[in-house]
């Protein structure tokens, strides 16, 4: 499985764990894709945990109430890529 969540990050799979990846763009010299693993998850619900964690941390709130807001709209885009 190879999944994108946004933009050059993927969640892909193997039969042991999901593993969520960026992609640089780039290509190595026998021609694949060049990419930075970010985290090796057992199971998909904590691998999309820490999906939503990268994207607080991205957050530019200054207010608790902004910051809310902010976890709330990455809930929702989870919620848009992954339905129940």
């Amino acid at each position: 499985m190879k999944v994108r969540v946004e933009g050059n990050i993927f969640i892909e799979s193997d039969e042991r764990q999901f593993v969520i990846k960026e992609y640089t763009g780039g290509t190595d010299n026998k021609g694949r894709e060049i990419s930075k693993t970010l985290g090796y998850y057992p199971k998909i619900q904590h691998c999309l945990n820490h999906f939503k964690t990268m994207k607080i941390k991205e957050s530019t709130a200054t207010t608790l109430s902004e910051l809310r807001q902010d976890i709330k709209r990455i809930e929702e885009y989870i919620k848009t890529v992954m339905p129940d």
